[in-house]
Parts: C-alpha cells; sequence; structure tokens
C-alpha cells in the first residue's frame, strides 16, 4: 500500500480506453468547460442569457443547445422545462472541477506557453485528446514502450492508414514523438504524453 506521501502507482493497464475516450466526449464539445465553470464560478441557477452574457464571443442560441446537450449529459439540471428555467450544475459537472484542474496544470506543463482564459486551456487540452483511438494510442505506448505504426494499428484495432493518421496529429500535439531522429523508428510518448 503506498504511503500518504507517496501517490499509488499509475498503470496503463488498468486504464479503459473506451471509457477515457466516452468521458472527454462528454465534457469536450466546444464551449461545455466555458459553461461549466461559468456555472461553478457563479454558484447559482443561472438563465441562458446571463450565461451567454459572460461568452460574448458566443450567440445565445449556441449557448442555448450546449446547456441542452450538457443537461442531456447529466452536466447540469435546468429548474424549469419552460422557455425561462434556469440552469446550475449537477453533482456529475460539479465533479469536473479537479478534472479541469488537472487538464490545465497538464496543459502549463506540457504545451507552448500562451496566454488564455483557464476554460480555453482546458478546451484546448481536451481538443487534443477528443479525438478517436487518442487513449487507445497512449496506453499502447504507455504498456508496451516504443511501437511501429503497424504495431500501434493491431494494438488499437484499426487500419494502418487510420493509425498513421492519429499518430501523425499526436505527433502535431505534442503527445507522441520517435524514438530517434530516423523516419522508421517506433513510436513513443512524449512528457506530454505520459
Amino acid at each position: 500500500m503506498p504511503s500518504p506521501t507517496q501517490p499509488p502507482a499509475f498503470s496503463f493497464d488498468s486504464v479503459d480506453p473506451q471509457r477515457i475516450d466516452h468521458a472527454i466526449a462528454r465534457i469536450g464539445p466546444k464551449w461545455t468547460t466555458w459553461s461549466t465553470m461559468i456555472l461553478a464560478q457563479e454558484n447559482r441557477p443561472m438563465r441562458v442569457r446571463e450565461i451567454s452574457a459572460q461568452l460574448p464571443f458566443v450567440g445565445e442560441q449556441s449557448v442555448s443547445q450546449r446547456l441542452m446537450y450538457m443537461q442531456a449529459d447529466g452536466l447540469i439540471t435546468r429548474s424549469d422545462v419552460r422557455r425561462r428555467g434556469t440552469y446550475q450544475l449537477s453533482a456529475l459537472g460539479a465533479s469536473l472541477a479537479p478534472v479541469h484542474r488537472t487538464l490545465s496544470d497538464w496543459s502549463r506543463a506540457h504545451l507552448p506557453l500562451q496566454t488564455m482564459a483557464e476554460a480555453e486551456r482546458v478546451g484546448d487540452a481536451l481538443g487534443r485528446l477528443n479525438l478517436r483511438h487518442t487513449t487507445g494510442v497512449i496506453q499502447a505506448l504507455g504498456t508496451n514502450g516504443p511501437l511501429r505504426f503497424s504495431h500501434i494499428a493491431e494494438e488499437i484495432g484499426v487500419d494502418r492508414p487510420s493509425a498513421r493518421h492519429r499518430l501523425l496529429r499526436m505527433q502535431a500535439d505534442g503527445l507522441v514523438g520517435r524514438a530517434s531522429s530516423h523516419h522508421v523508428a517506433p513510436y513513443v510518448l512524449t512528457d506530454a504524453g505520459q
């Protein structure tokens, strides 16, 4: 058993990539993080127009639609089904605070320094992770160590062109790299991917 000062050892084998992909798909869509963080910060029921006023770069109709999806996903509740109901975080939505904090910390530690709002930082991190098979690739490399793209394709159950496309995107996002500068070198997780 780990000591109180020592975190438990993490095992890539203990991760279910499908569950992670499902969770990221639920919290990753555009404006979900912003809306969740506004509701958390205000800590009170809010109308669509009040939330939209804090997102001046998004139309009220888009905010309303996002809130409906968030309600369907169980992240928020609505006080009244009539037109002027108020929204607030559900217990599930409120539980995202440490997840957002972790994603923000990860972004600060591993992505290029940029000045951006906290919600934008979390949204950017989620965008890098929200692509299909990203979690599977991370798990395959974390469990097996360096792998050639054909072995990664086999591990995650996709064809080689799909695996190549995913790896190129993950390389551009700074999650994977090559074990050496040779073009056929196996892929490895970067510090950000770890």
